[in-house]
């Protein structure tokens, strides 16, 4: 009984994981394993993915973050300005450290201050979704902002001009759309108490060297620095100074990643499926790649559709405006969707509602720039 419960309980903490590998295992009756399998999955993805999570968790570790929140705390003055902060640290730190991470650390910490600060539920909503939107259109603007940009990129083997030329108008139009939003949504201001609070000093050492990490990250992704260096330093490091890091790393994940990986190798192997994705990528890379990221999520999506691309433009721009829209179109959304839907006396029919009808309006608005640069 106690397996059960033990398993039951994982399932629902994995459930992402879960999916992907029976997807995985029910796919792999249609194409067999082979040394195909092997050849799908990206190791340098993987890799990258191991180095930033230990970089953010190696951040966090460092105070970096709790630092950040308590001078917020200090220098926002009134509940707007705290609004504005949060915003703008979710959109910028989403660039480095993922939307997830952006997400976790700052989700928790809105709605308990808002709490403390006594401010309404429908206040607390507003903010939280506008935070997840914010975290997944900030990310979409660095090659490491999330991991659907660092498999496109190694795809393809994109430099540093293309992608940023290409994601930059939409990453512009998101902080446009995000600000007017905010003026809408989150007009009410009243005094912050910030006595109680201390503001925690980081650790500069510790946040220097994953500073340094993290520019070396950058670097890997446009191939200055070869995957295997970084890897191999980060562990090395890692494994004699500190070690905690590398319990906190989410290893799950890697293993949805190549779990994702065989999918899709087993997903292209199918012609009818092969036929049907085909031709709609050719001709609507970008309203396809985002669609599909509704219904599967956007990391997923661009790792079953790049080998259908033509170039990388279509599916980069369409899995990263298509993190908008479902709960399920980013992952990083089912973080936020988790921690609201926890509280007690919180109003989930609402966010469902606050939630789908900011995403599907900023989708449709940054759909319609995608037609009309093209």
């Amino acid at each position: 009984m106690s397996i059960i419960i033990i398993m039951l309980s994982f399932v629902r903490r994995e459930i992402v994981f879960v999916i992907a590998f029976l997807a995985a295992f029910i796919t792999a009756f249609f194409n067999p394993p082979s040394e195909s399998w092997i050849e799908a999955v990206d190791f340098r993805t993987l890799a990258l993915l191991f180095s930033l999570m230990g970089i953010s968790e190696g951040l966090k570790a460092s105070g970096l973050f709790d630092s950040a929140a308590g001078v917020m705390m200090k220098r926002a003055g009134n509940t707007r300005m705290l609004a504005v902060f949060l915003l703008a640290i979710v959109f910028v730190s989403s660039m480095f450290f993922t939307n997830d991470v952006a997400l976790l650390m700052f989700v928790p910490f809105t709605m308990m201050i808002l709490d403390r600060e006594g401010k309404d539920e429908g206040y607390v909503i507003k903010l939280v979704v506008l935070e997840t939107i914010a975290a997944n259109l900030g990310s979409m603007t660095t090659p490491i902002g999330n991991p659907q940009n660092l498999y496109i990129l190694s795809y393809f083997s994109v430099e540093a001009i293309p992608f940023f030329r290409t994601i930059l108008p939409y990453s512009l139009a998101s902080v446009f759309l995000i600000a007017v939003s905010f003026i809408i949504l989150l007009r009410n201001k009243s005094l912050l108490n910030t006595d109680e609070r201390e503001v925690r000093k980081a650790d500069r050492v510790r946040t220097a060297i994953y500073l340094l990490f993290l520019a070396a990250a950058l670097l890997t992704v446009f191939r200055v620095i070869s995957f295997q260096m970084l890897f191999a330093a980060e562990l090395l490091f890692l494994l004699i100074f500190d070690r905690k890091i590398l319990r906190r790393i989410d290893y799950i994940l890697l293993l949805t990643f190549v779990c994702f990986f065989i999918f899709s190798e087993n997903m292209r192997n199918i012609e009818s499926i092969r036929n049907l994705i085909s031709a709609p990528m050719l001709s609507h890379p970008i309203a396809s790649s985002a669609i599909v990221s509704q219904v599967i999520s956007n990391v997923p999506a661009a790792i079953l559709l790049s080998p259908f691309a033509d170039g990388f433009e279509g599916v980069l721009i369409g899995t990263d405006i298509g993190g908008l829209g479902t709960p399920i179109a980013s992952l990083a959304s089912l973080i936020s969707l988790k921690f609201y839907f926890r509280r007690e006396g919180g109003r989930k029919g609402y966010y469902l509602a606050v939630f789908t009808v900011l995403n599907v309006l900023m989708l449709l608005i940054l759909a319609l720039l995608s037609a009309l640069i093209e």
